[in-house]
């Protein structure tokens, strides 16, 4: 079977900029799955922020994954997700971007039934990188898809049943490339107290979540992992504990990052100095037997 690689584009150019969809066809049939992606257009202006929501009929498909392994986007203040008929998502691009086809995420859907569908953009928005955060005028562009019957099953054509290749959970072996998360501190967030910065990338399933530890002593301690999001309230202001950051794939593939302590606890340098004072006093005693002999 032959696939043509879709891309619905906007048929009259305009100066602002664009979320639109992508997709390998715009016809399916009955229980096939059908990948859709979700795109930024810039329009050449430099966007750093974009966000929305995807209307989708749940009469239509069934939501089987969603993957941001790809996405332009680095933070996430609301990472895609699904409830009710619909997905939200709202992100940050430090530096900004500028482009005519930047990922934001894709979506897998499984065709539940025959009929004609539209997955609508809702509430898009973008702010511009000018360092005052200005809304740009954006466009939303829809997807219409047709789902067909099913065809006729392998035992009524005489056609051989070949297994399903698996799925990308199942050939992803790889954990979540590198990353390093950031203590910060801004007065229009959490009442100016310090908050933790992350974001991993995964290219092969996307990141599943995300978890966090806050310790005095650099162990890791397996039942004090907690779940969070980015940014991420610390619960040591005085920035005293090490803090580990583990991000977790679809597939269950984990990376564990640690951030030292910016102010070590006094008692650790308490021991170090009492350590220090200990070795010279043996020095000292050493040199004394010496000189007495």
């Amino acid at each position: 079977m032959v696939v043509l690689f879709l891309i619905v584009y906007p048929t009259v150019p305009v100066s602002a900029a664009e979320v639109f969809f992508g997709a390998d066809s715009t016809t399916v049939s009955v229980d096939d799955e059908l990948t859709v992606d979700v795109f930024l257009n810039t329009e050449d202006e430099d966007i750093n922020a974009v966000a929305g929501r995807i209307l989708i009929s749940e009469i239509f498909w069934q939501l089987k994954e969603i993957k941001d392994g790809d996405s332009i986007i680095n933070f996430w203040a609301e990472r895609p997700q699904f409830v009710r008929g619909e997905i939200s998502f709202s992100g940050v691009i430090p530096g900004g971007y500028s482009g005519q086809k930047g990922l934001i995420f894709s979506a897998v859907f499984r065709a539940r039934q025959a009929g004609e569908s539209i997955m609508a953009i809702q509430n898009a928005q973008a702010l511009l990188n000018d360092g005052q955060g200005t809304e740009t005028k954006t466009t939303p562009y829809n997807l219409q898809l047709i789902i067909s019957e099913p065809a006729l099953s392998p035992a009524v054509t005489g056609e051989i049943a070949t297994a399903s290749p698996p799925s990308v959970k199942e050939q992803d072996k790889t954990m979540p490339e590198e990353f390093v998360p950031t203590v910060a501190v801004d007065t229009d967030m959490f009442d100016g107290q310090y908050f933790l910065v992350f974001a991993a990338q995964d290219k092969e399933s996307g990141i599943d979540h995300y978890e966090i530890q806050e310790n005095r002593r650099q162990k890791i301690k397996i039942k004090q992992w907690v779940n969070g999001v980015s940014p991420y309230l610390l619960t040591d202001q005085k920035l005293s504990s090490y803090v580990y950051v583990k991000a977790v794939d679809k597939s269950g593939n984990s990376r564990i990052t640690m951030l030292s302590p910016q102010n070590p606890r006094s008692e650790y340098r308490n021991y170090l100095i009492f350590g220090i004072l200990i070795i010279i006093g043996f020095m000292l005693a050493a040199f004394s037997r010496r000189k007495k002999l």
